[in-house]
Formats: structure tokens, sequence, C-alpha cells
């Protein structure tokens, strides 16, 4: 994002000490987008509320709630 003719006094305090801009000086300012890093993948595939389950395979669990009510009896 680029503001052009912006007022030095108009400036957030911290700005203005970093571009040592005083008074009624107009500037240019320019603001570039931080580089997000890249969220990494858990190794195992289930995780959060099953992370720490040991006492069921959750793939498994998860296929028997999605077969129609008539199959799991």
């Amino acid at each position: 994002m680029v503001l052009e003719n912006v007022k030095a006094s108009e400036l957030p305090a911290a700005w203005r000490k970093r571009a040592k801009v005083k008074g009624d000086e107009l500037i240019t300012v320019t603001i570039a987008k931080r580089q997000r890093q890249a969220a990494t993948k858990p190794p195992n595939a289930s995780f959060g509320m099953w992370a720490d389950r040991t006492d069921l395979d959750p793939a498994a669990y998860v296929r028997t709630l999605r077969q129609p009510r008539t199959a799991r009896r």
C-alpha cells in the first residue's frame, strides 16, 4: 500500500521517529505485505482432540460414524 502526500504530523509517533521526519513535511509512506510462513502439516493424520487417543483408531471410528444407521447394527 502506498500513502502519498501525508503530513508527518499525522503519522504515529513511532513512524515519525523511524522515518526521522518532523513537523508538516509531506512524505510518501509505503507499506509492504509481510511474508507468512506456510503452516506445517502434523505428521499424524489425526490431530486436535484425536491426537492423544490411544484407545481407538480415529479413522476407523469416523468410518463407522459415516456408515448408514442400518449398516451399523
